[in-house]
């Protein structure tokens, strides 16, 4: 009887598993679609609108060491 009642919350897991993925299919059409353009600036509205020209960082300068990766 135990296998019986496995065997049915299988069954019955199968079929909620199995519409949750139709309703998903049928409502993913309703998504906003990706128009490729920059989003709406989150946070501070004093710079709505603005470029801000920042430098990229400072390279750092490379370094030797004796015994790195030397036989």
């Amino acid at each position: 009887m135990s296998f019986l009642k496995l065997f049915a919350a299988g069954a019955l897991g199968f079929v909620a598993y199995r519409t949750w993925q139709r309703r998903q299919l049928t409502r993913g059409n309703a998504r906003l679609q990706d128009d490729g353009q920059r989003t709406a600036p989150h946070g501070d509205p004093v710079l709505v609108g603005e470029r801000l020209d920042v430098a990229p960082a400072a390279r750092t300068a490379s370094h030797s060491s004796r015994g790195f990766g030397e036989p």
